[in-house]
Parts: C-alpha cells; structure tokens; sequence
C-alpha cells in the first residue's frame, strides 16, 4: 500500500508502519489478537545515573486494536517528569507524578520542593537538565524524559538524583519493538527484551520504518523493499541495546 508522509510546517514526525492488509498478515494479526499479544515500543537516552534495573516502556499498544494500515507518529518533542520513589526495581511502573511543559533540547531547569518546574538557562546541545530542589537529606529522587508519540508523552528512561543534585538526560532515537503476550502499561520497566523484536534508528533519511510481523516467531521485520531493521534476540539488555 503506497503512503505518503505528510510533514506540517516546523513538525518532525517519524512514522511506524504496520500494513495487515495482505491475507497473510491479517492472519497473523488474528493469532496475536486471540492469544493477548501486545507491541512494546522502547526509546534510548543517556546520562549520568540512569537507573540500571531496565528502561521504561515508551508505549504498549495491544494488537486488538489493530487492523489495516496501523500507524504510530513519534515526535522528537519532551517534557520531564519526576517520580518520588528512588529504587526502581524491573517491572516497577513508572508515574509521571510531576510533568513539566514541553521543552526543547538544551535547556536547564530546576524541580522545586512542591512539584513545580522553572526554567533557569540553557544545557549543552541536545541535552535536558533538571536540578533538584529539594533540601539537603531527603529522598533521592527518580526523573526522566517523557517523549511524545500518537499525540502523547508517556516516559522512556528514567535517573536517580539526589536532593541537590542535577540530572542530565542525551536522547537519542533508537526504537526498539517487540511483540508479547502479556499485559503491559507504558512506564513499566523491563531490563531485557522478553522476546524476538526489532530495532532501527529514526533519522532525516529514515524517517517511516513498514514493518511486518513474522509468521510462527512473532518476530518483527522491515516490509520488502523499505528501509531495514536489526533484529534482537530474545534476552538482550534493552539497556545496552538503546543506549550505545
């Protein structure tokens, strides 16, 4: 099916792409909706003292809510949250229980003791900061980026920082996706890929990946002929993985 991506005016999009019009792929989209899978989407970043139990899910989309051409938008837009919980174990949830307003790469900002957000400066190229107010000895905080994708920002990676403490956060565009039979939120974290997937990298010249599910494995793949995607092996660290 021939699509074209539509850009607006001062908007990056990237686009995911799956087309379950073919007889072959609406079967397979049959299978994965009678036996609960869902597609789990992840996003890198790097930084000083990102937590090391795994990466938040950037989405969850369950395949019953799929048909035809389904597409997921990502946006390279951003605003930070803050969580109070400083251990973060794999499968935690994350909550975004402080979100700032939308920000752009190199700025700074500050996380005040009632939850509020203030920008103070800028940060270096393509990075966000965010010190954290509050006093000397209280609990080490957990904050991250949340990234904008199908109209929403749910989070993608997440560090600690002390009370007083400065947080900095490089994001970057490697996606990784899998399929999985399980019930999972976005904001879950998960330290290795629970089965077969995908990753790719979203650039000016790659800006849609149309991918395909394989038959059997419910592995992902790129579409014949479009831009191509690495497979990942089922155990992989997704910390290593989005992070290099």
């Amino acid at each position: 099916m021939e699509k074209t991506l539509i850009q607006r005016p001062g908007i990056t999009r990237y686009s995911i792409n799956f087309d379950f019009t073919s007889a072959d792929q609406r079967r397979i989209l049959q299978e994965l909706q009678e036996n609960g899978y869902q597609l789990l989407g992840y996003k890198g970043a790097t930084g000083p003292n990102q937590i090391t139990s795994g990466v938040p899910t950037w989405f969850a989309m369950n395949f019953s809510e799929m048909f035809g051409l389904a597409e997921i938008d990502c946006e390279p837009q951003y605003k930070v949250y803050v969580f109070n919980k400083e251990v973060i174990q794999p499968n935690t949830t994350i909550q975004m229980q402080s979100l700032s307003q939308e920000i752009s790469l190199g700025t700074s900002l500050i996380f005040h003791p009632d939850g509020s957000f203030s920008t103070i400066g800028n940060a270096p190229d393509g990075v966000i900061t965010v010190r954290n107010e509050r006093p000397a000895g209280t609990p080490a905080l957990t904050i991250g980026l949340a990234g904008k994708v199908n109209g929403r920002f749910q989070p993608f990676c997440a560090f600690t920082c002390i009370s007083q403490g400065q947080a900095s956060m490089e994001p970057n565009d490697n996606i990784a996706l899998f399929a999985v039979q399980a019930n999972v939120t976005s904001g879950s974290v998960a330290s290795n890929a629970r089965t077969s997937g995908c990753e790719f990298m979203f650039s000016a010249g790659n800006m849609e990946y149309d991918l395909q599910i394989v038959q059997g494995t419910y592995g992902i793949t790129n579409s014949p002929g479009t831009a191509p995607v690495d497979p990942v092996p089922s155990g992989q660290s997704l910390i290593q993985l989005l992070n290099k």
